[in-house]
């Protein structure tokens, strides 16, 4: 009697051993679906890496054209003013010359 209690004892603990055995997951190695998957995975990472570069450099580009329209601007601004004396002084000249020529005929 002991012999079969013993015995049962022996199969049902080699029954769980072999159920918890077969139950651990095993290291498989990735199919070629997986690998894929990880290479696209990758790629699309990479291709978001550059276009985040590619989009700061556009964005450097951009202000550096807006310092070099705002500088331009303000030269032009400073041409015209310049430009805007100079005829002044000039339409005074003309002026002067007119009322000199006005009293020369009066006389």
């Amino acid at each position: 009697m002991k012999l079969i209690k013993l015995m049962g004892a022996a199969l049902a603990i080699g029954a769980v051993a072999l159920a918890v055995s077969a139950c651990q997951k095993k290291e498989e190695t990735p199919g070629p679906a997986e690998t894929m998957g990880k290479q696209l995975d990758s790629a699309v990472k990479n291709a978001g890496d550059q276009a985040a570069v590619a989009a700061d450099k556009a964005q450097d580009k951009a202000s550096e054209a807006g310092q070099k329209l705002d500088q331009a601007m303000s030269k032009a601004k400073d041409e015209a003013k310049d430009l805007t004396q100079k005829a002044g002084e000039k339409i005074e000249a003309a002026g002067q010359q007119i009322q000199d020529a006005a009293k020369d005929a009066k006389k």
